[in-house]
């Protein structure tokens, strides 16, 4: 069984590696498209009625759903797993340089700052307060709702063989015991395939400063924000595709050093490709 819809922008494939009969196929692909859009409906900043932009735009979110919470409680880990490379509050940035709900992709030049996670965003089981910054979830949130996906398959529908695809953040179990081979595309070069690798029971996330890039008048600007990019790609293999998503786009901005830190740390397989050189650098474990 294979299927794919449109939901955060992107396109999303799921494939179920056992047989299944017309009725449970049209439960699990129900399900899935009713999971997926309630969860961009209450978690996109692109949503203006979000639970998000609500926090976003009121500063404060009295009563939050438990697992807005959870949400970002995974983000502010976030910034403290990545040494503080990983920041959640900085959608306002992204906002001023025309990254926003209407792609107006205009620059205000307003000079904003990115809030601190640890600080600025407050959370109680009673209310969420935003001090400085705007949320953004975009670093994580494909591969979050991955694993909520992958949960809810394994527990509701008792699947343990499929895969899940949302716009290259990926989740996979198992063939009949063997491992998803999946490709690497070019960062530049859309649809050309780089090299393979296996997933076993693990998460796959890339990112490259060369997607999701605009112009405007002060310049040409990509999704991630910091100063130092580090490489054309990268490829990213965790235990959870919310881990490899989000470290997918952190590992862009560190060097050499810091990538082996936090891939030892975190039990990542790490793969670097530079467009100058054709070059795909990995690490052992990156098989």
């Amino acid at each position: 069984m294979k299927f794919s819809f449109q939901a955060l922008g992107t396109t999303w494939w799921i494939e179920i590696f056992t047989d299944l009969n017309d009725t449970q196929q049209a439960e699990v692909k129900d399900f899935c498209l009713l999971f997926v859009a309630t969860y961009e409906n209450n978690y996109s900043r692109f949503k203006s009625d979000s639970q998000l932009s609500t926090l976003n735009r009121d500063r404060v979110l009295p009563n939050p759903a438990p697992e807005f919470i959870k949400l970002l409680e995974y983000g502010k880990q976030l910034y403290l797993r990545s040494d503080t490379h990983f920041n959640i509050l900085t959608g306002h940035i992204l906002e001023s340089k025309g990254y926003d709900a209407t792609y107006s992709f205009h620059d205000t030049q307003s000079g904003e700052t990115p809030g601190n996670p640890i600080t600025d965003l407050t959370i109680t089981a009673d209310i969420i307060e935003l001090h400085h910054g705007n949320v953004d979830l975009g670093g994580f949130g494909k591969g979050y709702l991955i694993d909520l996906l992958t949960d809810n398959l394994r527990r509701r529908f008792d699947l343990r063989q499929f895969l899940i695809n949302g716009g290259g953040d990926m989740y996979a179990t198992h063939q009949e015991g063997k491992a998803v081979e999946i490709y690497l595309e070019h960062p530049i070069n859309h649809g050309t395939v780089i090299a393979r690798t296996k997933l076993h029971n693990q998460g796959f996330a890339a990112s490259s400063p060369h997607r999701r890039v605009w112009q405007n008048s002060t310049g040409t600007h990509h999704h991630i924000i910091g100063d130092t990019i580090t490489a054309d790609g990268t490829y990213i293999k965790a235990a959870s595709a919310a881990d490899a998503d989000a470290f997918a786009t952190t590992i862009l901005q560190m060097d050499t050093h810091k990538i082996e830190s936090l891939a030892q740390a975190e039990n990542l397989a790490v793969a670097k490709f530079d467009t100058t050189t054709s070059l795909l650098t990995k690490s052992r474990n990156f098989d």
